[in-house]
Order: C-alpha cells, then sequence, then structure tokens
C-alpha cells in the first residue's frame, strides 16, 4: 500500500472530525429530546394527584377530569419518545447498515463480522457506512423523537388551556 501525501492525511483527518462532530451532535439532540419528555412525564406525574383531589370538587370535577385524561396521554406520547427508535425494514429488504445496533442486533456475529472486515478495511467503504448511519440515525431515531414530543407538548397544552377555560367557565 503506497503512503498517503499530508494532504490526503489532513483530508481524512478533517472528514474523519466531521463525521465524529456530526455524530456527538446528534447524541446531544437525542439526550435533550429525551429530557424534555421526561420533564413532560415528571409535571404530568405531578398534575394528575393534584387532578385527582379535584374530582371530588363539583366546580372543577369536568376541568379535572379533562387534565387527568391530558396528563395520560402526554405521558404516553412522551414515554414513545423516550422510547429507543429502531430502523424497519421489510424482511425482502437487506440494506444492512453495519453501524446501527437494530442491524447488527439481527445478523450473527460472525455474519457480522465476515460483513463488517471488508467495511472496516476499505475507506470507502467505510466512509459510507459512517454517512449512512448518520442519516439511519437523523431519519429513524431523531425526527421521531421531535415528532412524539412535539405531540406531548400540544397535547399538554392544549389540554390543560381547555380544562383551565372549563374550570373558569364552572367557577
Amino acid at each position: 500500500m503506497s503512503e498517503m501525501s499530508p494532504e490526503e492525511k489532513w483530508s481524512s483527518m478533517l472528514r474523519g472530525q466531521i463525521i465524529s462532530a456530526t455524530i456527538n451532535k446528534m447524541m446531544v439532540v437525542i439526550q435533550l429530546v429525551d429530557q424534555k419528555a421526561q420533564v413532560l412525564i415528571f409535571l404530568n406525574s405531578i398534575l394528575i394527584p393534584v387532578c385527582l383531589n379535584e374530582l371530588s370538587n363539583p366546580s372543577f370535577k369536568d376541568a379535572a377530569t379533562i387534565s387527568i385524561i391530558t396528563s395520560v396521554l402526554s405521558i404516553l406520547t412522551s414515554m414513545i419518545c423516550i422510547y429507543p427508535k429502531r430502523k424497519y425494514r421489510k424482511s425482502s429488504h437487506r440494506d444492512i447498515n453495519l453501524l446501527h445496533f437494530n442491524d447488527i442486533g439481527h445478523l450473527e456475529k460472525d455474519e457480522f463480522i465476515k460483513m463488517f472486515k471488508p467495511v472496516f478495511n476499505d475507506r470507502e467503504k467505510i466512509s459510507e457506512a459512517a454517512v449512512n448511519d448518520i442519516y439511519d440515525l437523523s431519519r429513524h431515531s431523531i425526527i421521531p423523537k421531535f415528532m412524539w414530543l412535539k405531540i406531548s407538548y400540544g397535547i399538554f397544552a392544549f389540554g390543560n388551556i381547555f380544562a383551565i377555560i372549563l374550570a373558569v367557565i364552572e367557577a
């Protein structure tokens, strides 16, 4: 194998740093989304017992019921947000990402090693695998997490605003 020129070495190092920085940024985004979902679960878990106490108050019964239902739905959607996302593929579609945990987990160890060695030992193939992993992480993990977090915040906000308006009208 021929010796790499200094320009090729710097170019390779730069590509590696860009991929590493991108994946680190994505992991921070995933942590942030998960933390926001955990906060919603915590807030709603406090709100439910408070509203349960108000069910006995006839003037707040409907508002408390709406707030409880809203809280339960918001908790459920937040849990879906936190739950690890996987890439699903049709059984006949074998486009495997050798850097993605779900694809690795569906392979036998020997099969994975046999498939991964040629990729690991080829600069072009390992670069393509890293780029595919970034795409899969975005497409199959981050986008669904944001979608479920938005749904959870929407349920929380609109349901509780409606409950507050109803409480004001009933009082």
